[in-house]
């Protein structure tokens, strides 16, 4: 009886907390870091088992973590790594690496290499060759070289990007955009390239409601307005980031928002503003324990001083102007003047408005225009294709095989005829034969691509297959998740644009290897044409000296896709689009 009421109650004890475990590690994931510490310094510690230790150990670690406690959470992912070493848990061992190594490359002891964790995961990733867990590595990499070698840190996060598109997790190719917004935003001049990337991980942050994400983005897009010196737009951004504020590590994300947002003020030359959020700084700073900038706040306060002192030695020399009664008609002029002058631009602003609308519905109605005619002239070449092959094969076709009926019944009865026109009959019948045959080729040959019982699929390896005949350029294609039929005119339309991308690495590339990769997950298909060829700038590629990507552009943007080519000389290039399915 003794011992049935203790197995009762150690499976009860056990039962409990793997539900705080799990309390826990869902509170961790909101960033609720003070309901979830409270629960985790509940647990009864004596009463864990090996693996239940272990996880006490991660969760303690990421807890310390979200808290910037740097030296804590390190110490304590290090005994979780070891436990679960022990216990065999060998890629929970590798996913600590992870956390493992923002951690060191955001502490400033040099000592602390994170490499060896990277390493260490990288390896376990490959072995496994698991797509997510390398699209993970590949991001951390990224993220180590980033101050180093910017365009080594963008390589990778590409890397992650097409290993990412293999699992279709959209939430992780938000963060791989947000990455290189960062890397194109903050190391390079290209900052449109950095708002395009914001804007694709903004849309899924939205999304999915992720305001710690979301208030990440803002401050991103406030410091690229405030390289350009835009810092009206700048100080926006960043109240727009304080009023989301985000729970991970939140202590630190504001002190660094009130000195970005001080900043700005200072280069706008709100010098009060500028003092304002640098004393709220200070008070940050002082709560987590770090050193405050005592100077820059002197500076502020000084251009402070000095510009308040200097106002009011202007209201002074006003008041004297105003008692000079001789200015008084001059002033008066120089307002009418100032006021006539202000009506002036007003005017002029108002009209620069009006004139930009115009331009903008112009510009919008060329876009439909444009776009309905992309969708007439596919509708018109696939209706004139099928015609011609509707009509070789029916009418010429069959037209040609009942005069090579009438001349094989003639043959019949040779033994009437003589011996030269049984010649000449013998000729004209093989000149038919050919003849139908031609007929034939051509109108398989006008009809190819997406036969309605063949599919997407098999016309694409088919297509890849006759091009890889000759051996001069090589094609593999790899699918996933293309186990069901998709519409029949979105097949057509995907068959063309591989047919057309494809016909441009031939012709331009001067590739010896290319694949084509078609992956469908949930409602979005994925096309990604690489070749290892010559490559080209991009940038450099105006839309009449790139028709053919810009014409799929157009097709695939009316469908509500967007196309990425990415392309460096000497290296090859990927062409990547995503598309709804419906």
């Amino acid at each position: 009886m003794v011992a049935l009421f203790g197995l009762l109650w150690t499976a009860t004890s056990s039962f409990s907390q793997d539900s705080e475990f799990k309390a826990i590690d869902s509170l961790i994931k909101a960033r609720e870091t003070e309901e979830a510490t409270q629960i985790l310094n509940q647990v009864d510690t004596t009463q864990l088992d090996a693996s239940e230790n272990a996880r006490y150990y991660l969760l303690t670690a990421q807890l310390h973590s979200l808290k910037n406690n740097a030296d804590d959470s390190y110490q304590n992912f290090l005994i979780a790594k070891k436990k679960y070493t022990a216990l065999d848990s060998l890629e929970q061992a590798a996913k600590i690496n992870l956390q493992i190594i923002p951690l060191l490359t955001s502490s400033r002891n040099k000592d602390l290499d994170p490499q060896p964790y990277m390493d260490e995961y990288l390896e376990y990733a490959r072995e496994k060759n698991d797509p997510a867990m390398l699209a993970k590595a590949y991001m951390q990499l990224g993220t180590i070289f980033i101050n180093t070698d910017v365009q080594r840190t963008i390589q990778y996060y590409k890397q992650a990007k097409r290993e990412n598109l293999k699992t279709g997790d959209s939430l992780m190719n938000a963060k791989i955009h947000h990455n290189l917004g960062v890397a194109f935003g903050e190391m390079t001049p290209e900052k449109d390239s950095a708002m395009y990337h914001y804007e694709i991980a903004l849309k899924e942050y939205k999304k999915r409601g992720l305001t710690d994400f979301i208030s990440y983005i803002y401050n991103n897009k406030a410091s690229i307005f405030k390289q350009i010196r835009e810092y009206d737009s700048a100080i926006a951004y960043y109240k727009k980031a304080e009023a989301i504020a985000s729970k991970e590590f939140e202590k630190e994300n504001k002190r660094l928002l009130y000195n970005h947002m001080a900043n700005a003020y200072e280069l706008k030359g709100d010098f009060e503003n500028a003092y304002k959020y640098l004393d709220l700084e200070k008070k940050y700073q002082d709560s987590i324990q770090q050193s405050e900038q005592n100077k820059a706040m002197l500076d502020i306060q000084t251009k402070y001083e000095v510009e308040k002192k200097e106002n009011e030695n202007l209201r002074l020399k006003q008041n004297r102007i105003w008692l000079l009664g001789a200015l008084a008609t001059l002033l008066l002029i120089l307002l009418v003047a100032l006021l006539a002058y202000k009506n002036i631009r007003s005017k002029k602003k108002i009209i620069e408005k009006e004139v930009e609308v115009q331009k903008q519905k112009l510009e919008n109605l060329l876009k439909q225009q444009e776009l309905a005619g992309i969708d007439a002239m596919i509708e018109g070449q696939e209706k004139e294709r099928q015609r011609i092959a509707n009509d070789l094969h029916d009418n010429l076709g069959s037209l040609l095989a009942t005069l090579k009926l009438h001349f094989q019944n003639m043959k019949v009865r040779k033994d009437r005829l003589k011996e030269e026109e049984d010649r000449l009959i013998h000729q004209t019948d093989m000149l038919l034969e050919e003849a139908y045959q031609e007929v034939r080729n051509i109108a398989h040959t006008k009809n190819a691509g997406v036969h309605a019982q063949e599919g997407l699929l098999p016309a694409v390896k088919n297509f890849a297959s006759k091009v890889s005949a000759s051996n001069k350029l090589i094609i593999e294609v790899e699918d996933n998740g293309m186990d069901e039929r998709l519409e029949n005119s979105l097949e057509i339309l995907i068959f063309r644009i591989i047919q057309e991308l494809i016909t441009n690495v031939i012709k331009h590339a001067e590739a010896s290897e290319a694949s084509i990769s078609i992956t469908h997950h949930g409602d979005e298909i994925s096309i990604m044409i690489e070749d290892n060829g010559k490559g080209f700038e991009p940038a450099n590629l105006k839309p009449k000296e790139g028709m053919g990507i810009y014409s799929i552009q157009k097709r695939v943007e009316h469908r509500g896709g967007t196309v990425d080519v990415e392309s460096i000389p000497g290296k090859g290039t990927s062409v990547i689009i995503n598309m709804p399915v419906s």
